[in-house]
């Protein structure tokens, strides 16, 4: 949700606005446990030879969804050094069509970046306001929001409510409580409830407290809350794709479930292939922009810079380190464009020194079929600047870039010259040529997604998937997924071709 607070000079008042419905984060995730009914009927005496039996059989997916609805303005006025209560109301409603329980997560994602938990100032970052809890007895409070949930009911079909009971809310928050920096579980419907069919509902509600100190502005602030639907769980809970080492283990071969990006809440199909490793079977769909950090909590990033290659030397390339963690900071040219039907793809530069990303904005693909975004091989290696890796690393992978935009615990796919036929062959993409007729196809879903840059070319016609592996100047290796829905594997080196072109990523887990 979004909220801006917003300061005048003098006597410092403060209005806390909420924006629309666009800016909040409600991700549903499906569950695909199937629920089947069978209606078959025949007379019980006995069946004469030349009878026939007619077998009806209806099965019902299984369905969750979230949604949401204003009920007051996310707005209020106040002098600074006072703390106010309620302000704006949001209903949260779940609807599902089976008892199997769920769990409601929220987190802070001010500035589209999960765990970001401030209000953010429009003249001065460093006159945000952290999240914290107020506390009426100190007289030393520093400027502070914090957030509450409520139960509450509403109407079904029947306009009977009584049955529509609410969610348990977590008991740190039936109270003012800091707004979480990570996804934290805040409300839950166990398992076995009969009246989830009509709907269940809490409502949000924010407090905030300004010091006399805090100096006049606009602030904006947002919480994201993600749904996670149970599979006769009491207890569910979230398979993030930051946690992949926690639940690789627990896939099959061939075997395929729904993992969340904790950077946006996007969710992600991933299958174990036969290959032995873990890919993501729908197209990364990840926006950077000049505004946001990555940290390598959440994203592929191993190195700030590597000494035995030379890579990540111009400029540094936005990487930092901070206590052990690294963290990447986009160029001031970094964007995701986000277009429509075929471009043209406003703002794109065919260039392998910024990292570009664009994004199709009109489509209605989901899950394996999504088109997911397009990245420049700058973008798609987590960099500013690709043009030091001049060399090619086909023969030796060692040298690849270290860092990609996959989350944390992901990676590009490699290219080799060593043999895809060899099993663990790091020649990846030839290696699911060898082990499937078919790549377009279940369990690998590799999409026609075309390419990108001044427009969006060949869609449905072929689809052009990036690697770690390096060409020379400004080439690189990559696939291509044409008419007979197998790669064509290639050393790009120009154009569209090269790195500076808009390709698909799919991420294998580490």
């Amino acid at each position: 949700m979004g909220h801006k607070v917003k300061q005048s000079s003098v006597k410092s008042r403060i209005d806390f606005f909420y924006y629309a419905f666009r800016n909040i984060l409600l991700v549903s995730l499906p569950i695909l446990v199937i629920s089947a009914l069978v209606l078959s009927s025949f007379h019980s005496s006995a069946v004469t030879s030349g009878a026939s039996v007619d077998n009806l059989t209806l099965s019902l997916p299984t369905s969750c969804t979230l949604s949401s609805a204003i009920n007051s303005p996310h707005s209020t006025t106040m002098v600074s050094g006072l703390y106010e209560e309620n302000i704006g109301k949001t209903t949260i409603t779940t609807l599902c069509n089976d008892g199997n329980g769920y769990a409601i997560y929220a987190s802070g994602i001010s500035n589209g970046i999960v765990g970001n938990n401030t209000l953010i100032s429009s003249v001065n970052n460093n006159h945000n306001i952290s999240t914290g809890i107020y506390d009426p007895d100190n007289n030393n409070n520093p400027s502070s929001w914090s957030m509450k949930l409520d139960g509450a009911t509403i109407n079904n079909d029947s306009g009977d409510n009584s049955s529509t009971a609410p969610p348990t809310i977590s008991p740190a928050y039936t109270s003012y409580n800091v707004i979480p920096n990570t996804w934290t579980r805040v409300a839950e419907k166990e398992s076995g409830t009969t009246d989830m069919i009509k709907g269940s509902s809490f409502t949000t509600t924010y407090a905030v407290y300004t010091s006399p100190a805090q100096h006049a502005g606009t602030y904006t602030g947002q919480v994201a809350y993600l749904l996670v639907h149970g599979s006769g769980d009491d207890n569910p809970n979230p398979y993030f794709m930051q946690n992949v080492a926690e639940w690789k283990d627990t896939l099959q071969e061939e075997q395929s479930m729904q993992a969340i990006d904790a950077r946006d809440g996007k969710q992600y199909w991933v299958t174990k292939l036969a290959d032995g490793h873990i890919w993501m079977t729908q197209n990364l769909d990840f926006d950077i922009n000049a505004n946001i950090i990555l940290s390598s909590q959440t994203t592929d990033l191993n190195v700030v810079y590597d000494s035995s290659t030379g890579q990540y030397a111009e400029y540094n390339n936005g990487y930092t380190e901070s206590n052990g963690v690294i963290y990447w900071k986009p160029a001031s040219s970094a964007t995701t464009i986000n277009f429509q039907n075929n471009g043209p793809i406003s703002g794109w530069q065919n260039s392998n020194t910024a990292p570009y990303t664009a994004s199709k904005t009109d489509g209605t693909e989901t899950g394996h079929a999504s088109l997911g975004n397009y990245y420049n091989w700058t973008a798609a290696i987590a960099s500013n600047s690709s043009s030091s890796l001049a060399q090619n690393t086909v023969s030796d992978i060692s040298k690849n870039p270290k860092n990609s935009i996959c989350p944390k615990g992901w990676r590009l796919p490699t290219m080799s010259n060593q043999s895809e036929t060899i099993p663990g062959s790091t020649n990846e993409l030839p290696r699911l040529n060898y082990l499937y007729n078919n790549v377009s196809v279940a369990p690998l879903f590799f999409k026609k997604s075309g390419y990108a840059n001044a427009s969006l070319n060949q869609l449905d016609i072929e689809g052009i998937y990036v690697t770690s592996s390096s060409y020379s100047g400004v080439g690189v290796w990559g696939a291509a997924l044409r008419a007979d829905n197998r790669f064509t594997i290639d050393q790009w080196s120009s154009g569209y071709n090269g790195r500076r072109g808009g390709w698909s990523v799919r991420c294998i887990a580490r």
